[in-house]
């Protein structure tokens, strides 16, 4: 397959890929953890859309595509936060697409009745 072949059939799949969760836009802090050389590094970040899968988010810092981290946020002021082991699936600059990594039934429920509030991303 040549360069341009190969450019044409990548464009066609992302154009029908569709997520296997719905995202629906929200705004609140998110904390990341990564175990880095040096050690581990907390990101501060927003969260701008959330689903079952995952999150978007945008941190401080670059995070590399398949580096696992560890997110923490809370789905409202007085609620027990949340942690959750993640990978990061996608970057562009220091916006992030994240996938959840065994959410328990507890954090999954919580996150549906949370979604349940928002409006769907389009």
């Amino acid at each position: 397959m040549t360069t341009s072949s190969l450019d044409k059939a990548l464009h066609a799949k992302q154009r029908g890929w569709k997520r296997r969760y719905e995202r629906y836009r929200t705004d609140f802090p998110v904390k990341a953890t990564v175990l880095r050389e040096s050690g581990y590094q907390d990101l501060a970040g927003r969260c701008g859309d959330i689903g079952l899968g995952g999150i978007g988010a945008v941190f401080n810092a670059e995070c590399v595509k398949g580096e696992v981290i560890s997110l923490q946020f809370r789905l409202a002021p007085s609620a027990q936060p949340l942690e959750i082991r993640s990978i990061v699936r996608y970057r562009k600059g220091f916006l992030h697409g994240v996938e959840f990594l065994g959410l328990t039934e507890e954090q999954r429920r919580e996150i549906a009745d949370f979604c349940s509030q928002l409006t769907p991303s389009t």
